[in-house]
C-alpha cells in the first residue's frame, strides 16, 4: 500500500524513536503489562490492573465526547496548522476456549483499500479496520459479556508530535517472525524494553473533517544509549533510545467524525510467534488476555 500523499504532520517514525520521545509515565504505566505467553510465577507481585471507571464512563464509545469542529487551518506555507485529541480505549479480554474478541469484527470495517495488506496483517497476527458510534452498542455488549477489564486514556498532541501508545513490557530474549511484503520471512530478538504502536495523522485535504491515522508497530528499548549532537554550535552528549519501528505493518485508515480505528489480533498458524501474538496477547495475575484498542481522533485549528 503506497503512502498518502497528504501533508504528514509529524517527524518520520524512526526519527521519533532516535530522538527518544518517551511515553508518558503517568497516563500510560497501568499498560505495562507483561509480556504474553509467559505466565507470572506465584508470589511475583503483579502489574497492577487497570482501574475502570463506571461503566457508563469507561465504555462510553471512542471520542463520544468530541464535538464538530473545523480544522482547515493553514500557516503562510500552506501546512495544516493543527492539535488532535485523541481517545485511546484498551480493552482486554480474558482468552478461554473460544476467543470471544473475534465477535467484534462483525462490526468493524477492515477493508483497507489494499487487500494484500489485509492478508499480511493477518499472517503477522493483528487485524485493523474502522467502525463508528452506531455500531459501539454491539461492540461493546461483546466486551461487558466476556469480563473484559477497560482503562482509557484522553491525549492531545501538536507541533507535529506523534501518538505513542505503550502495551507493556517486553522481557529480553522474545524471540518472532514476521512475514515481509513481496513475500519472504523476517524475524529477530528483542531485548528488554516496552512494544508500542506509534500513531501519526494527517488531515484529508479534500475534506478537514477527516482525519488519516497511520498505525504502526514499534518497539523501544529499555536502555539508552549515550552520543554526541551539536545544539547552538556545540557538541553536547545526550540520552537516547534505540528500537525497531516495522514499516511492512504500517496501516492507513481514513476517519470521519464519529469513526474510530480498531486494532487487534488474528488466528495466523504461528500464534505465539509473530509480531502480532507478541504485541497483542498479555498476561496478568496468571490470566492470559487479548488487547483490542479502538482509537478516535479530532484535529482542531490552532489558533
Amino acid at each position: 500500500m503506497q503512502s498518502t500523499k497528504y501533508p504528514i504532520l509529524c517527524s518520520a517514525l524512526g526519527l521519533m524513536l532516535l530522538a527518544g520521545i518517551a511515553c508518558d509515565e503517568a497516563q500510560w504505566g497501568q499498560w505495562d503489562w507483561n509480556l504474553g505467553g509467559k505466565a507470572q510465577p506465584v508470589g511475583e507481585k503483579a502489574a497492577p490492573a487497570p482501574t475502570p471507571g463506571p461503566a457508563s464512563d469507561s465504555l462510553a464509545a471512542p471520542g463520544s465526547a468530541f464535538t464538530a469542529s473545523h480544522a482547515d487551518a493553514r500557516d503562510g506555507n500552506g501546512m495544516v496548522v493543527l492539535r488532535v485529541h485523541f481517545d485511546v480505549l484498551r480493552v482486554d479480554i480474558p482468552v478461554d476456549a473460544v476467543r470471544h474478541s473475534l465477535k467484534i469484527w462483525n462490526h468493524i470495517d477492515e477493508s483497507l483499500g489494499d487487500p494484500g495488506l489485509t492478508a499480511l496483517l493477518a499472517r503477522n497476527g493483528f487485524r485493523v479496520g474502522k467502525s463508528s458510534q452506531a455500531e459501539w452498542p454491539a461492540i461493546r455488549t461483546i466486551f461487558e459479556h466476556n469480563g473484559a477489564r477497560v482503562s482509557r486514556v484522553a491525549r492531545t498532541v501538536q507541533e507535529g508530535a506523534p501518538l505513542t501508545v505503550p502495551l507493556g513490557k517486553v522481557e529480553d530474549g522474545a524471540s518472532y517472525f514476521l512475514h515481509k511484503r513481496g513475500g519472504g520471512l523476517g524475524g529477530g530478538t528483542l531485548t528488554a524494553g516496552r512494544r508500542t504502536f506509534l500513531i501519526d495523522y494527517a488531515v484529508d485535504p479534500n475534506d478537514p473533517q477527516r482525519l488519516v491515522l497511520r498505525a504502526t508497530p514499534a518497539f523501544q528499548e529499555e536502555k539508552t544509549h549515550e552520543k554526541l549532537v551539536e545544539r547552538d554550535g556545540e557538541i553536547v552528549s545526550v540520552r537516547d533510545q534505540e528500537g525497531r519501528v516495522f514499516y511492512d505493518l504500517s496501516v492507513e485508515t481514513a476517519l470521519s467524525m464519529g469513526d474510530f480505528l480498531v486494532i487487534g489480533g488474528s488466528e495466523p498458524a504461528e500464534k505465539g510467534f509473530v509480531l502480532g501474538s507478541w504485541w497483542l496477547d498479555s498476561s496478568l495475575d496468571m490470566q492470559q488476555y487479548e488487547t483490542v484498542l479502538c482509537i478516535s481522533a479530532q484535529a482542531t485549528r490552532v489558533e
